[in-house]
């Protein structure tokens, strides 16, 4: 039978425990969110652009269909008036340019210009890279633990 005071070292010994996981995985997170921050902070610089033109770019990478500027404001989450700023700048710089859509006459895509974003896109892929073999070093266990992770830590943490 156990008394009341070992339940209560028990208790206190596992909250500790946690306060300290807690910690670890609030260190961790920061330090990874500081470090890709930083490395697109020093890409932009060097290329004279701001941190959501990078965002744009490696957005317009990644997808595998017509790109609308409606899209592009969701994915870099500006207002419609901040992105058309935005595809100006970079539509100036000759990264990106507009295109009418084929399938609807009134609407543009955004067309990455490949050969113009590819050194800047190219400095993107180092954190890709490391990403990437992070997530291939888990196991489908533990891909699947951190991304019930990061989805509860966005549904708890108010924008």
């Amino acid at each position: 039978m156990t008394d009341d005071a070992s339940v209560g070292r028990s208790e206190s010994r596992e909250n500790d425990e946690a306060d300290l996981a807690l910690c670890d995985v609030a260190r961790l997170f920061k330090a990874v969110l500081r470090r890709a921050i930083a490395r697109d902070r020093d890409v932009a610089a060097r290329h004279d652009l701001a941190l959501t033109d990078i965002g744009c770019l490696g957005f317009l990478e990644s997808c595998h269909e017509p790109v609308s500027g409606k899209m592009v404001a969701e994915h870099v989450a500006l207002s419609t008036g901040a992105t058309t700023a935005l595809l100006d700048r970079l539509e100036r710089a000759g990264l990106i340019e507009r295109q009418p859509n084929p399938a609807d006459r009134r609407a543009i895509v955004i067309v990455l210009k490949e050969a113009k974003a590819r050194p800047i896109l190219e400095e993107q892929r180092v954190l890709k890279q490391g990403l990437t073999a992070a997530v291939g070093s888990l196991s489908q266990e533990e891909r699947d633990g951190v991304l019930k992770f990061l989805q509860r830590l966005l549904d708890e943490v108010p924008e």
